[in-house]
């Protein structure tokens, strides 16, 4: 879906955008041969609406945590986009709102891998779950996320802030292994279970894990104490004035404080909340 963009799209005639060439395996159709497409072309919105799939993908052999497996039939919804509204009725495929620089998509199913990878700004809500890779760099390159924010209300793969840069990530289900590999800055928040290597290789940023109830830190980072950052509460409101599920019990208490990665002369930091019993 590449090239599929509010600003793209703007005052063209529907029947010229159902002529638009798109790319389907190696070869090619015309969006009018997938899609029908009806209302206003100019409105700055466009909605992909898919029908229901009963069959989930099967899930990654290599994480602990359930997410789903290339869910949806489309890739490269939203890639590049600078403004303009994307809503997606189901779920989508790899690479939605990859590289995207302003806007907003919001998809009420789940996502495939590389969602928001190498994004600089806007604003991407998943209902669902999100595959590996989320706001990461891709294979080879130096920053992965450097703008905007993610919110994803369910679980969410391997290597989500992947060298991250700046902007904000919020996971509400489980986390995969290497939740913030080698970040840069930025700040992710997960309220749910985390996998292995949590912040291995980072420099700065924050990472906190509201609800890890088995956590271990790697032995690269150092215990600080229990601290409550001011600005974590400010985040905090901030997420739930964006609609995003914080359970209440996020709001009070210390949390674990462990700074790293030492490997990396890091001065990032972990914060750490355990649910009770």
């Amino acid at each position: 879906a590449g090239g599929l963009l509010p600003p793209a799209l703007a005052q063209q005639p529907l029947a010229e955008i159902l002529r638009r060439p798109v790319p389907v395996g190696n070869g090619s159709a015309e969006l009018g041969e997938l899609f029908r497409a009806e209302g206003e072309s100019g409105d700055g919105t466009i909605v992909f609406e898919f029908e229901a799939r009963t069959k989930r993908g099967r899930e990654p052999s290599n994480s602990r945590f359930p997410t789903p497996f290339c869910p949806g039939p489309v890739r490269g919804i939203g890639r590049g986009l600078a403004s303009g509204t994307i809503v997606v009725r189901g779920s989508a495929g790899a690479e939605l709102g990859a590289g995207m620089t302003g806007g907003t998509i919001d998809v009420e199913g789940d996502v495939g891998d590389y969602a928001g990878a190498e994004m600089r700004g806007g604003l991407i809500r998943v209902r669902g779950s999100a595959g590996r890779s989320l706001g990461a760099a891709y294979p080879g390159g130096r920053l992965g996320m450097r703008e905007g924010v993610i919110l994803v209300e369910g679980s969410a793969g391997n290597e989500a802030g992947l060298a991250m840069r700046r902007g904000l990530i919020a996971v509400s289900g489980a986390a995969g292994d290497d939740l913030g590999h080698g970040m840069v800055a930025g700040s992710i928040f997960a309220f749910g279970s985390v996998g292995r290597r949590a912040g291995a290789g980072m420099k700065r940023g924050t990472l906190a894990l509201l609800g890890a109830e088995e956590f271990e830190p790697l032995p690269t980072f150092a215990a600080s104490g229990r601290y409550r950052p001011p600005v974590l509460t400010i985040y905090l409101r901030r997420l739930r004035d964006w609609g995003f599920p914080v359970p209440e019990a996020a709001f009070s208490g210390l949390p674990e404080r462990y700074n790293g990665d030492r490997v990396e002369n890091g001065q990032g930091e972990i914060l750490v909340r355990r649910r009770p019993g």
